[in-house]
């Protein structure tokens, strides 16, 4: 026959693992939520910063900067460094043309 109460304790055995489970998912949606405050926190500091940050030269100075000079400190640390570097002087918005090689 059925031993009901073999059944009755591996029903109780599932039972405890889908609710240990299910304070499982809850712990760790919690901990996902902390973890989700914590970096909207940072990224909220971190774009005050970038505000208030001023750079005293202007976009492009890194574009002529010489190749064997160390970069200035203020660089490192700045989030628009690429685009400094990749961007034209102000001033060079002239076009070089070649000159016509002399004919004799």
């Amino acid at each position: 026959m059925v031993d009901y109460g073999t059944i009755f304790l591996l029903v109780l055995a599932a039972l405890t693992f889908i609710i240990i489970g299910m304070f499982f998912i809850v712990y760790l949606m919690v901990i996902g939520e902390r973890e989700k405050n914590k970096l909207r926190a940072m990224v909220r500091s971190t774009t005050a910063m970038e505000t208030t940050q001023v750079c005293p030269h202007f976009l492009g100075y890194l574009a002529g900067y010489p190749i064997n000079q160390p970069i200035s400190d203020e660089c490192f640390g700045c989030t628009k460094a690429m685009e400094c570097m990749n961007a034209q002087r102000e001033t060079e918005n002239t076009i070089e043309v070649a000159e016509p090689p002399e004919q004799q």
